[in-house]
């Protein structure tokens, strides 16, 4: 399996509808999630507050399934760097 940034699954059309009804979902493409900046931001605070990203992501709707169970630690890991350079 491929180990460069990002996934190496690919969504299918399924999978794609339902990831883009969920609000806190910008775009999906076959191998791209893009999360709002919202949702981004609330899952850093949540995790400061001690959540832990898969309780992050159950709880804002998205099925890890689909997205994958390293998906959100790989995230929450991204984000949280982003968010204390600012």
């Amino acid at each position: 399996m491929n180990k460069a940034r990002g996934t190496s699954k690919i969504f299918n059309e399924h999978e794609i509808k339902q990831l883009e009804v969920n609000p806190h979902v910008q775009n999906v493409r076959e191998k791209t999630i893009t999360y709002s900046p919202t949702f981004k931001l609330a899952a850093v605070k949540a995790y400061e507050k001690g959540q832990t990203p898969m309780e992050i992501f159950l709880e804002a709707g998205f099925d890890l399934d689909f997205i994958g169970r390293d998906k959100p630690k790989h995230c929450l890991n991204r984000w949280r760097n982003t968010y204390t350079a600012l």
